[in-house]
């Protein structure tokens, strides 16, 4: 259990300090940013939808996004923070994270299934940024009823928890509300927990056998890409906890002072 002071008594609604939050925010515009310029430059004719524009561009976005979650871990000068602390930001963190995959990536795919737009083409137009992960995984095709499953369960908890991530970054939010956020929240992340993991073994399953792209689709789409959802919901879950656990034992003292 975390130690907390009278001297230190945790911010839950807004952990982190000014140059990792800078961090968060620049990383996310400038992904979404490159989202949009290559989307738009396929669709435009001016980027050609080939495996180097693939590999560049994942490249790109890939990595720095992969390595976000490491920023939590980099204090401010004189900063001393308890695993309480460090526990709130991973769960704000990880919370627009993973809503912001389920949401801005899964729903489109959700949408076009029963429009048809998940066939073969070697001209995917506006359709390139989800097109290309299909190449590394083929299971994204429009008549594959489990993928579809998958995504009705991805997107609907993902906004689930992006609720939930705009009621807990308020710093006006009482403890019982938070509580009950936070247990949302817990169940959310299980969700998704459980959907990546059956997502990941049924292809362990069946032997890689819907893998395209070689080593480029497996080692760095499939999987590293792919790997902060992979780590960090276990983690996230114990973060969940130890803030639950904090709450509820203040909440308790409260409770019979009134």
């Amino acid at each position: 259990m975390a130690v907390i002071t009278e001297a230190h008594a945790p911010n839950l609604a807004q952990p982190w300090a000014p140059h990792r939050l800078r961090i968060y925010t620049w990383t996310g515009l400038f992904t979404f940013a490159m989202f949009l310029a290559v989307t738009v430059g396929v669709a435009s004719g001016v980027v050609p939808p080939s495996f180097t524009t693939d590999v560049v561009v994942n490249l790109i976005f890939g990595i720095p996004v992969i390595l976000l979650p490491f920023v939590i871990l980099w204090n401010a000068p004189g900063e001393k923070r308890t695993r309480l602390d460090k526990a709130a930001e991973l769960t704000l963190f990880y919370l627009p994270y993973t809503a912001g995959s389920q949401i801005g990536y899964e729903l489109m795919f959700l949408i076009g299934h029963p429009l048809g737009f998940w066939a073969p083409t070697t001209d995917p137009g506006w359709k390139w940024l989800w097109w290309q992960y299909a190449l590394a995984d083929t299971r994204y095709v429009s008549g594959n009823p489990w993928i579809f499953a998958l995504e009705v369960v991805g997107v609907l908890t993902g906004v689930t928890v992006f609720v939930m991530w705009t009621r807990l970054v308020r710093t006006g939010l009482p403890d019982e509300a938070r509580i009950r956020c936070l247990w949302v929240t817990f169940a959310g992340c299980a969700v998704l927990m459980s959907s990546t993991a059956v997502y990941f073994l049924a292809e362990v399953g069946a032997g890689f056998s819907n893998i395209g792209q070689g080593w480029w689709g497996l080692g760095f789409k499939f999987i590293g890409e792919n790997i902060p959802f992979i780590v960090l919901p276990p983690l996230v879950l114990y973060s969940i906890h130890l803030q639950i656990d904090y709450l509820t034992r203040r909440a308790g003292p409260v409770g019979a002072t009134r």
